[in-house]
């Protein structure tokens, strides 16, 4: 089953998680109708449904640059390896806090999801929501024919251009901060074994727990 949704609650709200530091985005009032949307999906959720925030980023070998100290006068230099050379992660939180991903060089094609929602179904039991965008691979031929062929698996597609209205963009956002602020790569694997490091860190400090607790607790 493929569902459109035309209005739900902004989930970029700030945030200050034990991680530390604020998340920023926008306010919930800016979408309306999203306890209307939060209220269908609790109620999959009650009928044990898992639901599922899916995305994919892009980081490439320049690096996110951040403030930083340096000495009054001097400017601080980062060295970089200028080529267009990239690593691509699908990614996904669940509404129970759980995060998954998948980390490849290039550029993420409809295989790749197809093999991404497999991996998910595996690890997810019983019926599977999975809210996502309306990139073109999420709406090929191959993707749909899947969805069709696995009954427990639903897709939700976002408003066009509204990436604050899925959680899992904080995620991207923590990763680019404050592991790869400042950071350049001098080689995909040197960039890959940080990513790796990265995927740890936001298990470790349980940052999509934090989400999913603090957007369900603005909506009860």
């Amino acid at each position: 089953m493929i569902t459109s949704v035309k209005s739900c609650a902004s989930w970029a709200s700030v945030h200050r998680c034990q991680m530390g530091g604020p998340l920023s985005g926008t306010n919930s009032g800016s979408h309306p109708g999203g306890n209307r949307c939060y209220r269908s999906w609790k109620k999959k959720v009650a009928e044990g449904a898992t639901v599922i925030y899916l995305d994919e980023v892009g980081f490439s070998l320049k690096g996110v640059r951040r403030r930083t100290w340096s000495p009054r006068g001097v400017t601080p230099l980062v060295g970089l390896r200028a080529n267009w050379e990239k690593l691509s992660t699908i990614g996904a939180i669940t509404s129970d806090g759980r995060f998954f991903q998948h980390t490849k060089s290039g550029a993420i094609r409809s295989a790749d999801v197809t093999r991404f929602f497999q991996h998910l179904l595996r690890q997810v039991q019983g019926n599977v929501v999975v809210v996502l965008d309306n990139a073109r691979t999420h709406h090929a031929k191959s993707t749909q024919a899947f969805v069709a062929s696995h009954e427990r698996l639903s897709l939700v597609f976002l408003p066009p251009y509204a990436p604050e209205l899925n959680p899992i963009e904080l995620v991207w956002a923590y990763v680019k901060r404050n592991v790869l602020g400042n950071f350049c790569a001098h080689s995909v694997s040197a960039l890959k074994e940080k990513l790796h490091r990265a995927w740890q860190r936001v298990r470790y400090v349980q940052l999509p727990l934090h989400l999913m607790n603090s957007n369900l607790r603005r909506y009860q």
